[in-house]
């Protein structure tokens, strides 16, 4: 597994560097500011990125963070704070952090995420029948399944939480046409008109695309899958 270092306090990261090596990860680089960070990740394409949350430049490790997702979603971050407030809480989640470790460091802790963070990454190389977690839908746009975020061109498209069930249950029957009345019992579980559901279908088009969610011959709706 490989792993970048964003910490700008150089002791601090010479720590980490020692500690994850000496288990016997690969350490690729240590950076101390949030655009060489950035840099880094798309030059060496990481695993996973132990980033510190304030660091050298008017950048922080969680804006970083989201600028790397737009990236490659894909890669493992988790932030080193000495921080653990609602707030901080709040923005590592927004950031889509897998975890965040508190200054001091806790030795064991960290060793045991990389591990476990190792072993998942390596089931998912040695299982090549596992099913890709992407549903690549028309116009550049796609769905991943475990994270239920919809991308465009792997830039993450905020929708609501009803906005983004809609998509997953779109996702989940790709192949198959839904009708309407389903459609409205998945989604409210209470009895609404076709109105409300073609209200909601029309915001979801307006954040992303016309084209996205087709209606099939007054049937019902399907989403819209790559050619």
């Amino acid at each position: 597994m490989n792993i970048l270092i964003v910490e700008d306090e150089v002791i601090a990261a010479s720590y980490l560097k020692q500690i994850v090596t000496r288990e016997g990860f690969h350490v690729i680089a240590t950076e101390g500011t949030g655009k060489g960070a950035i840099a880094l990740a798309k030059s060496e394409k990481p695993d996973l990125i132990l980033m510190d949350i304030m660091l050298e430049d008017n950048m922080s490790g969680i804006d970083a963070a989201i600028e790397i997702h737009k990236l490659n979603p894909d890669i493992i971050i988790i932030f080193l704070t000495a921080y653990s407030d609602k707030e901080m809480v709040a923005s590592a989640i927004e950031a889509n952090a897998y975890s965040y470790f508190l200054k001091p460091y806790n030795k064991e802790e960290i060793l045991a995420n990389l591990h476990i963070i190792a072993s998942k990454l390596a089931k998912e190389v040695y299982e090549p029948e596992k099913q890709e977690p992407h549903v690549l839908l028309t116009q550049g746009y796609s769905y991943h399944e475990t994270r239920n975020q919809l991308y465009s061109q792997q830039k993450e498209v905020y929708l609501s939480q009803r906005e983004l069930q809609l998509i997953q249950y779109f996702c989940k029957h790709r192949h198959v046409v839904l009708n309407f009345d389903e459609i409205i019992h998945y989604i409210w579980d209470a009895p609404k008109s076709q109105q409300t559901l073609r209200s909601l279908i029309h915001r979801i088009r307006g954040k992303t695309c016309q084209e996205l969610i087709v209606n099939v011959n007054k049937m019902g709706y399907k989403i819209n899958l790559k050619d």
